[in-house]
């Protein structure tokens, strides 16, 4: 199965990456503990009865192995350092080398020694050696507790030849008969969700998910919805703003020959930036359109909702646009002696106002050659479209409906493919903010453990590029996975530990709008401080400098938003107030949050 290969290949290189610093530091305990070598090689019988040598952590003495084969619980052979490492099965980490080497899956019978394998029945035998070993399968589930079995046997080895040999090849037989990516997903759960939980409740498993549609799709505070959302803003923001960072101050990865370990760490931990747009628009439907729909109905919504979106944009863009006008000045990067109308002009005043409506990269470039502000054109007219389109189902009457409908259409004939084909990204997000998925807390583990490996498989095979129409299916499906994550969330329980993890969330989520729209100006100003001098990829003191820019940009993007994006509510409410006075109405209460827009990095706060 290509796939399943594909899948391994993936999931194995993005787990040696992600723990290596913990595979370091116990290959460190391990040596430190006891003299002999840190990993442990065995003869296993592979894939058509081919052998190979099992990699994992050693958890006993050397020569522990001419005693027997079989390990005990509370084996006397055990290491201090074993002993913690059989527990919880992490001496099992480093046969992800095996499976990289195609010698294993990650999911598939366990490889026996040979002289266990030459008790195998003739027909179990084909069929089991008709696959590749894997680290974990049902049997290893089952099976978790096999050395305290052991142990309390009298006879430790006819124990294991005569009671759980015979067990483990029928779950290993049909395994091979009913294998698919489905039950493979199933099994890696299972076994993470036991590494970190034990055995899950049998009444846990037996729910069912089940969908409910929500009148409302505002989130209370009490709302896992809520802490996800704000999380997954401000870090997406700062995954952006990394990405372009790294991008400016280290060569490219693909232009070294031997890029050290700890740089090839830090590329492939800032290469998520295509994931965290599409991560923008889905959250920005959710908030923005899941608000209008609440309020549709109710008396000047839609005058409400262009007032919300406007100043969410203009409070930041305004202000940050001067500020770059001011940075090109004092660079020099800007000649005040030549002021230009040119459209094609980054610096021109049609170039600011024609961002300021949305057309940059359709009528003028990005104003300044702020390249990140082309995500911004995608909202822009998300937020004009969509009004658009509740209009012209829930119009007052059958002309509205057909007007808004027909200037619905004569906008999308305007606008690229690219930015209609991710409407509809933006759409499920709307169409998910009035969805509640009530799902076990086992079933919460596995979407989110199935989102983590499709992310983890979309950064090393997926296009990691623009959003176009060629990574359009592949976003769409990961759009998916994420909304399961976000529906299914529930409510959270108030303990002082989520509390913290919110008041973190709500704080960076208030300034990831500033930041997004701010970060390249701002590394331009310290690339410049720093006369443009690449920073060396061999070198380690270089990722301090790197932290330290990073460190500073986010710094002053938070300074910055205190007097702009911070007040964003307090804006609107005098705005609506001075709409109110002007037509004689009294102003009604504050208007239900309206959250902010995910450009290819995050909304921001207030909504």
């Amino acid at each position: 199965m290509l796939a399943k290969r594909l899948f391994d290949i993936a999931a194995a290189l993005a787990g040696l990456l992600l723990l290596a610093p913990l595979l370091l530091l116990l290959a460190a305990w391990i040596k430190w503990d006891t003299p002999g070598p840190v990993l442990f090689r065995q003869r296993r019988v592979g894939r058509h009865g081919v052998p190979f040598n099992i990699y994992k952590f050693r958890t006993m003495q050397a020569a522990a192995e001419d005693v027997g084969q079989l390990s005990l619980a509370d084996d006397p052979r055990a290491t201090r350092a074993g002993a913690l490492l059989r527990r919880h099965k992490l001496d099992e980490l480093p046969q992800l080398v095996n499976v990289l080497l195609g010698q294993m899956s990650l999911v598939g019978p366990r490889p026996e020694v040979p002289r266990y394998v030459a008790h195998y029945p003739p027909q179990a035998r084909e069929i089991v050696l008709s696959v590749a070993p894997g680290i974990t399968d049902w049997a290893a589930l089952h099976f978790r507790d096999e050395g305290e079995i052991l142990r309390r046997a009298a006879d430790p080895e006819q124990t294991y030849l005569l009671q759980i040999l015979p067990a483990k090849l029928d779950y290993y037989v049909r395994y091979v008969q009913q294998r698919s990516f489905r039950s493979d997903l199933r099994i890696l759960f299972c076994t993470l969700r036991t590494l970190l939980l034990g055995r899950a409740q049998e009444a846990d498993a037996a729910v069912q998910p089940r969908l409910r549609w929500l009148e409302q799709s505002r989130l209370a505070p009490q709302d896992r919805q809520s802490l996800l959302i704000a999380l997954l803003r401000g870090l997406a923001a700062l995954q952006v703003a990394a990405a372009h960072l790294r991008a400016q101050v280290f060569p490219g990865l693909s232009t070294l020959e031997a890029p050290s370990w700890w740089y090839q760490a830090l590329a492939f931990a800032t290469g998520f930036a295509h994931q965290a747009v599409v991560v923008f628009f889905v959250i920005s439907g959710w908030l923005v359109g899941g608000s209008l729909l609440d309020r549709i109905g109710q008396p000047h919504a839609l005058r409400d909702y262009a007032v919300d979106r406007m100043t969410r944009l203009w409070i930041v863009l305004l202000p940050g646009m001067l500020l770059m006008l001011l940075l090109a000045l004092g660079s020099g990067a800007l000649d005040p002696a030549a002021p230009s109308l040119s459209a094609a002009n980054p610096w021109s005043l049609t170039s600011l106002l024609g961002n300021l409506a949305g057309l940059q990269t359709m009528a003028v470039p990005s104003f300044g050659g702020n390249f990140p502000l082309w995500s911004l054109a995608f909202e822009t007219w998300y937020y004009v479209l969509f009004p658009l389109l509740v209009l012209s189902l829930r119009g007052a009457n059958t002309t509205r409906q057909l007007g808004a409908a027909a200037l619905a259409l004569s906008i999308a004939a305007c606008l690229r493919t690219d930015i209609l084909l991710y409407f509809t990204v933006w759409l499920m997000g709307v169409a998910a903010s009035r969805v509640r998925l009530e799902a076990s807390r086992t079933q919460r583990w596995l979407f989110a453990l199935t989102l983590l490996l499709v992310a983890l498989f979309l950064r090393l095979l997926g296009q990691n590029g623009d959003l176009d129409r060629n990574s359009w299916l592949q976003d769409m499906f990961y759009s998916l996975l994420l909304l399961l994550c976000l529906c299914s969330a529930g409510r959270r329980d108030a303990t002082p530990a989520r509390r913290r993890l919110a008041s973190f969330s709500n704080f960076i989520a208030g300034f990831s709008f500033t930041l997004y729209v701010l970060h390249v100006p701002l590394l331009r100003m310290l690339w410049d401080y720093r006369g443009g001098a690449l920073l060396s990829p061999n070198e380690p003191a270089s990722i301090a400098v790197y932290a330290a820019m990073l460190a500073v940009c986010v710094l002053l993007s938070y300074l910055f938003h205190l007097p702009f994006e911070a007040q964003t509510a307090r804006l609107r409410r005098r705005i609506k107030l001075a709409l109110a006075e002007r037509a004689g109405q009294p102003m009604a209460g504050p208007a239900a949050p309206a959250p902010p827009p995910p450009p290819r990095a995050g909304g921001g706060s207030p909504p």
